[in-house]
């Protein structure tokens, strides 16, 4: 792979193009060099060694013992140092930097939440904190998809500790200034205040998601890999034609449901992108979650009402019904995969270290954004932006919050939280994880680009608008919404019971999330 830098004032590589007005993996292998990530806002902080400057980090907890309990998600160390049959997999850069942080601070103790099931989905992480939480057992430091559990009151607020200098860092002011500006208003990172209630550590590289295909079958038959909505389904048809399974999705997702990523990235932001001269209602360029709420109880999104809300969820359906192959549910299609019988399977950014490994595989393979949904096939969208190389201010991949119930009377362990995230933080350090797993980028100015990346980062990414489709705001009537989409993908009810349970579902749960949360609704 050629040499590269990507070379941005805030994380951008702006093209011409057409106007438009909410999964963290790691453990990979081990990449040994990077490029910078250059910023052109300001120079990079210059990171204090901690050996020779442990003079000036101050004592946490006044030398109290502290057992600092942490959640990285997809992130933390592997137990196996070496790559084994049963466990191929080998993360160690996390342990690395959790070991020098307690050689600078020998009163805490860093330990891994070993019992948390990652690699399930939201509501059952969303499970299993409730019950470590109720049992005081939770880790003091989490990964929840940033602001996902809002409503639960679980979010520790940062506001004040960014606002302090990152002491293992010199030259700021202010922990805040090591990230890009963009970041810190992020709304996956903020709560409903605007305060924010995550750090973020890693960024997806463009999309979180990929189309991997296979480049051998595409040339043979003459036809480019989808860069929209309507091309998918074109190349699809051909590929069925001729034998082959066109496309399979994320093989964690067994279940019909909302939510997925091909709502997350390929329709939902292009249909609400579309309505946020509404939506956006105090017009700071993007749509938070109590501007969406706002627009739900407006009536802005039911498809009872509006035809662009109807194929918005019709597309969705489309997927399931005219894309996916029989039995997917229960097929595992790694095996089809590498022999070539897939041509397109979607998946993390994650995986492309794996992949790029995998001896298995009879075909040359390549990687392509997700493709968004465009006037080809709905006049109910915004127009696609794209950059003309590299991704456009790229969505938090791990960010870490701090769980107010666990710290809330314990000082002494919320100190030592605040100073492991500072430390995390370190452009070094980050450089050292992302470097490690191969296809993230690092959250702080002066970070390193996985040379894994740069052949992706030289394809054309459509922009990503600030605002997202909402299904509904709490996991009780989320469960509900996902079941009477199941029932009309199968076609055990029509259109418009769908239509009107969605409706129903959607401002029933957004008055539940209005009362637990005590939303002031004055002047909606």
């Amino acid at each position: 792979m050629h040499k590269g830098k990507w070379q941005t004032g805030l994380l951008i590589s702006l093209g011409t193009a057409l106007m438009i007005s909410g999964c963290s993996g790691g453990n990979g292998g081990g990449n040994t060099g990077g490029n910078k990530l250059e910023q052109n806002e300001a120079p990079a902080p210059e990171t204090t060694n901690p050996e020779e400057n442990k003079g000036g980090i101050p004592e946490i907890a006044g030398g109290r013992p502290v057992t600092l309990t942490v959640d990285l998600h997809g992130w933390m160390p592997t137990i196996n140092k070496e790559p084994t049959a049963e466990n191929p997999n080998v993360f160690l850069s996390s342990q690395k930097i959790a070991d020098e942080f307690m050689k600078l601070h020998p009163n805490v103790k860093i330990a891994w939440a070993r019992t948390k099931p990652v690699g399930k989905l939201q509501n059952e992480i969303a499970e299993w904190l409730t019950t470590q939480i109720s049992a005081g057992t939770a880790p003091a430091i989490t990964f929840t998809w940033g602001n996902n559990y809002l409503d639960r009151g679980w979010y520790e607020p940062l506001d004040d500790a960014l606002a302090t200098p990152n002491e293992y860092v010199s030259g700021n002011s202010k922990w805040s200034e090591l990230f890009p500006d963009y970041l810190m208003s992020h709304r996956s990172l903020v709560d409903n205040d605007k305060k924010p209630v995550a750090i973020p550590l890693v960024l997806y590289s463009g999309p979180a998601t990929g189309y991997y295909y296979n480049k051998d079958l595409f040339e043979s038959l003459g036809i480019e890999p989808p860069k929209d909505w309507e091309q998918m389904f074109t190349n699809a048809k051909l590929l069925k034609e001729k034998g082959y399974i066109p496309f399979t999705q994320w093989g964690n997702f067994k279940q019909i449901e909302l939510g997925q990523w091909n709502q997350q990235f390929s329709i939902g932001p292009f249909f609400a992108a579309a309505l946020m001269e509404t939506t956006d209602y105090n017009k700071d360029g993007q749509v938070d979650t109590l501007e969406t709420l706002r627009a739900v109880k407006a009536g802005v999104f039911s498809p009872v009402e509006h035809e662009y809300a109807q194929e918005m969820y019709k597309q969705l359906k489309r997927m399931y019904t005219d894309l996916l192959p029989k039995g997917w549910q229960n097929t595992d299609f790694g095996k089809p995969w590498n022999d070539g019988k897939v041509a397109m399977r979607e998946e993390g950014l994650w995986a492309l270290q794996a992949e790029n490994g995998n001896k298995q595989r009879s075909f040359e393979f390549g990687v392509v954004p997700a493709p968004p949904v465009t006037k080809a096939t709905s006049p109910h969208v915004a127009d696609v932006q794209y950059t003309e190389k590299g991704p456009f201010q790229p969505d938090p991949d791990l960010s870490l919050n701090i769980l107010k119930p666990i710290v809330a009377d314990n000082p002494d362990l919320k100190e030592a939280a605040i100073a492991f995230l500072k430390y995390l933080t370190v452009p070094e350090n980050i450089s050292m994880m992302v470097l490690e797993q191969g296809a993230s980028l690092g959250a702080v100015k002066g970070s390193e680009i996985p040379p894994l990346l740069n052949d992706w980062m030289n394809n054309s990414f459509p922009i990503m608008p600030k605002a997202s489709w909402p299904n509904a705001f709490t996991d009780e009537q989320g469960i509900a919404l996902n079941k009477q989409f199941e029932l009309w993908v199968k076609g055990e009810i029509d259109d418009q019971t769908f239509f009107a349970k969605c409706n129903e579902i959607q401002q029933k749960s957004a008055d539940d999330y209005i009362k637990k949360m005590n939303v002031d609704t004055t002047g909606w």
